[in-house]
């Protein structure tokens, strides 16, 4: 494995030499569903806040440490005069569970100087839909959510396998934030105390180097914070 903060080629996706040769493979799917996918990403692209915009606000469902639903939600309005990394995934999407180790070292080293959110969001490769063969593999096979009590369900099983640390909240079922933020299948930002935009991630990422940018970013706020 690969520290976020080493060196990595455009080429390589994540830190898991596994997971990179699957997805060196994966075909993508037939038309017209990618193509509706990627006219719906495009949609989202076009009015998601970029670096130096204002963030829109969110509500999203904060969860225990073990992954149950609190009751207790959490806006962009909650973490105004302190900056927050922003942070969008969900179980099903392999490159968000490769990445993970990353976004844990990040954590550890400044989540004591910032605050830190992930937004768990539907799923990506859920078992009816485009589901892949390395997930069967790993185990990590799950039909999408209908309630928050499914989706809350699915997190509470990705934090006890990864040992999350980290506050994660769920999105609501109209999936506002994710749409928001433009955050399919996942993304990255950091949002200064003021709600503007500081940095903000390729789709994806699909890249490990843009999860290094993200790293040396956030290194650069802790340096900057308190």
């Amino acid at each position: 494995m690969n520290s976020c903060f080493s060196g990595a080629g455009e080429s390589m996706w994540t830190p898991d030499n596994e997971t990179n040769d699957y997805l060196a493979t994966l075909e993508l799917p037939p038309e017209p569903i990618y193509g509706q996918y990627i006219a719906e990403r495009e949609a989202r692209e076009a009015v998601a806040p970029r670096v130096g915009d204002t963030a829109p606000d969110f509500s999203v469902e904060l969860l225990t440490a073990t992954g149950q639903r609190s009751g207790t939600h959490r806006g962009l309005k909650d973490y105004r005069g302190r900056t927050l990394v922003l942070m969008f995934g969900s179980y099903t999407c392999p490159i968000y569970r490769a990445q993970f180790e990353c976004f844990r070292e990040v954590y550890e080293r400044f989540g004591d100087r910032l605050d830190f959110l992930t937004v768990y969001v539907k799923e990506e490769h859920p078992e009816d839909g485009w589901q892949l063969e390395i997930n069967e593999r790993h185990d990590c096979v799950y039909r999408q959510p209908v309630d928050a009590d499914a989706r809350a369900a699915i997190a509470a099983d990705f934090i006890e396998r990864y040992s999350v640390a980290m506050p994660m909240a769920i999105d609501s079922m109209s999936n506002a934030t994710c749409n928001a933020y433009s955050a399919d299948p996942e993304r990255l930002y950091i949002i200064d105390g003021t709600g503007v935009v500081q940095h903000r991630s390729e789709p994806g990422p699909f890249h490990l180097d843009a999860v290094q940018a993200w790293a040396a970013a956030v290194a650069d706020a802790a340096r900057h914070s308190g």
